[in-house]
């Protein structure tokens, strides 16, 4: 329901006004002065405020200065007797919605107040959608057919049909984590609302309180105008936080205090503002251990982490792997105006014998330059761009016994994992535990042998060492 403030002087313009505006729909606080309606301006918001130009003791203009300062989106329309036009006129240039002349209509008093709140609904599609423009980049939908992937899509599929309020995103970096933020919003009942998106990791310090805040002019050097805070804007839709891990622990605690009050204090503000909003939180740390090491709030952890999803690296998405690059595939044949018959033999077996340390991201990118590189009809392994294969596997597999398998099989993975376990032993071996040094000589990555040294229970992750 739209919360009106209404001031006159005269009681009976007064009654009037407040009985029909309540048969109209509208939540009525009638005053009788300026003085007596201050005291209920904190008690808002008021999307509307219906006033006199002329009152007793303090006038019309400067309550219009004093509404406006406490939320800047009330709509003010201002009545006015013939000779005080032009100072109606002044009162639009200072923030006003409109005017209207008595003696007046109810059918004019009601028609104005909806246009005035048309204006905001207006005012803030145009906000959300400048501030999707600025942060627009492509987006693919969420795609996966491994069961892991299933499981995670089930879970999206309900969690955004009910509009959970708080939602916190696990996962390594490039595996998705906007596109699941968007997808949760799309599904919601707030999907023809804002959606709003903040780089933690991306902000400096000094400025993540104006940026998620809002600041008021001179509120610091530089500060020329009123900003809005991210907050602010998405209010009645989704704010989503990418990498919250980075959040500075200075911000953190009076981003839970507003989490939790639905209310927001610009940085040089005097009065809290109201929002409601919904927040997505995404992270590829650990936030668990930054708790433990003091780099997190533990109350602020615990509060995001209300409704979980946890996205699986695309090394564990095997099944996954071609479907993606046909989707990728087909996006960039008409970005580029190339059409091809697929994949080559080869280049389908290094995609799927590859461990794309950048998960998607990597996969997508790695997609675009075989697009634009490749010559032939079919997309081929020198195109992709990926790192060469590590000489020993290579001549591993050229070693191979062509020999018939056994009457009763083999377990191969068993076996792969027992060839793959050597060769972790045999790098920590060679490079006395020195973890880096024993990446290079894997052809992978720091992160990825710290994760099959875990996989296969080799000692210390983190060190290397039994």
């Amino acid at each position: 329901m739209t919360n009106i403030l209404l001031v006159d002087d005269e009681k009976l313009i007064l009654w009037g006004l407040k009985k029909d505006l309540e048969k109209a729909g509208y939540r009525v606080t009638a005053c009788g002065s300026a003085e007596e309606a201050l005291p209920h301006l904190d008690n808002g918001p008021f999307q509307l405020a219906l006033f006199d130009v002329r009152l007793p003791g303090m006038g019309g203009l400067d309550l219009l200065e004093r509404v406006k300062a406490v939320n800047e989106d009330t709509q003010v329309v201002m009545m006015t007797a013939f000779a005080d036009v032009e100072v109606a006129v002044n009162a639009i240039r200072r923030g006003a919605f409109d005017f209207i002349l008595k003696p007046f209509s109810l059918e004019k008093i009601r028609l104005t107040l909806q246009n005035a709140q048309q204006a905001v609904r207006l005012r803030k599609e145009v906000d959300s959608l400048q501030t999707e423009r600025a942060q627009r980049r492509p987006r693919y939908g969420v795609v996966g057919k491994s069961p892991r992937m299933q499981a995670v899509l089930e879970s999206i599929d309900r969690i955004g049909r009910a509009g959970a309020g708080v939602v916190m995103i696990n996962g390594e970096s490039g595996t998705g984590k906007g596109l699941v933020a968007n997808e949760l919003h799309r599904l919601g009942p707030r999907a023809n609302a804002p959606f709003i998106e903040i780089n933690c990791g991306a902000i400096p310090e000094n400025l993540f309180e104006s940026e998620l805040f809002g600041h008021e002019k001179g509120s610091f050097t530089g500060a020329i105008d009123r900003k809005k805070g991210l907050m602010e804007v998405a209010d009645g839709g989704t704010l989503f936080l990418d990498e919250v891990g980075e959040m500075p622990l200075t911000i953190q605690t009076k981003f839970l205090k507003a989490l939790e009050e639905q209310k927001i204090w610009r940085v040089g503000g005097r009065r809290p503002i109201q929002v409601d909003l919904n927040i997505i939180a995404a992270t590829n740390k650990d936030l668990g251990q930054a708790v433990q090491r003091g780099e997190f709030r533990e109350d602020l952890f615990y509060r995001l982490n209300v409704v979980p999803i946890t996205l699986p690296p695309l090394r564990e998405r095997g099944e996954d792997i071609l479907l993606l690059v046909r989707y990728f595939l087909d996006s960039y044949q008409n970005k580029y105006r190339r059409t091809f018959q697929g994949l080559t033999e080869g280049a389908s077996r290094r995609l799927l014998g590859y461990d794309w340390p950048g998960n998607i991201r990597e996969l997508k990118n790695c997609v675009e330059r075989a697009v634009i590189l490749e010559t032939g009809e079919r997309i081929g392994e020198t195109s992709l761009g990926l790192a060469p294969e590590p000489a020993a596997v290579a001549a591993l597999a050229a070693a191979a016994p062509a020999t018939t398998l056994p009457d009763e099989g083999l377990d191969l993975q068993t076996l792969l994992d027992s060839v793959e376990k050597q060769y972790l032993k045999l790098a920590l071996s060679q490079s006395q535990g020195n973890q880096t040094q024993a990446a290079r000589l894997l052809a992978m990555t720091r992160d990825n042998l710290r994760y099959r040294l875990k996989k296969y229970g080799l000692g210390d992750p983190e060190t290397g060492k039994g």
